[in-house]
C-alpha cells in the first residue's frame, strides 16, 4: 500500500491575525466583569447569611468577601480571606459542609459566559 503526503500551505496568517485583533472590541467587557465580580461577592455574602445562622457566628467570613480587580479590570478574584473558610465550605469530619461559594459561582458564571457570547456577536 503506498501512502501519499499532502502538504498544506496557508500563506496569509500574519494579515488575518491582524486583521481580527483590529476587529475586537473588548471596552465593555471590564464593566461586565466588574458587574459580575460585585454579584458574585454579594450572592457570596447572601448565601452565607442564611447558611451560617446557627452556632457561633459574628459574621467574619461573610464581611471577608470583597472583589479584587486586577489586570486592568478584565479579571476579579472573590473569595473570603478568614483561614478557617475552607472547614465551612467543604466540612470536616465534627461538621457538615456549608458550600457557599461554589453554589453562588455556579450561577454567576453562567450569567457571566451568556452576557460575553451577548457581547461577542
Amino acid at each position: 500500500m503506498r501512502t501519499l503526503a499532502k502538504t498544506i500551505r496557508i500563506e496569509g496568517l500574519d494579515k488575518l491575525q491582524a486583521g481580527l485583533k483590529g476587529r475586537m472590541n473588548l471596552t465593555e467587557v471590564p464593566q461586565i466583569v466588574k458587574k459580575h465580580g460585585a454579584q458574585l461577592s454579594s450572592g457570596t455574602q447572601s448565601r452565607m447569611q442564611a447558611a451560617y445562622t446557627h452556632g457561633y457566628s459574628t459574621g467574619r467570613t461573610r464581611r471577608s468577601v470583597k472583589p479584587i480587580f486586577i489586570d486592568g479590570g478584565m479579571t476579579v478574584s472573590v473569595g473570603p480571606t478568614t483561614d478557617y473558610f475552607p472547614y465551612l465550605e467543604f466540612g470536616t469530619r465534627f461538621m457538615s459542609a456549608m458550600p457557599t461559594l461554589k453554589p453562588a459561582f455556579d450561577v454567576q458564571s453562567q450569567l457571566f459566559i451568556n452576557e460575553l457570547k451577548r457581547l461577542m456577536q
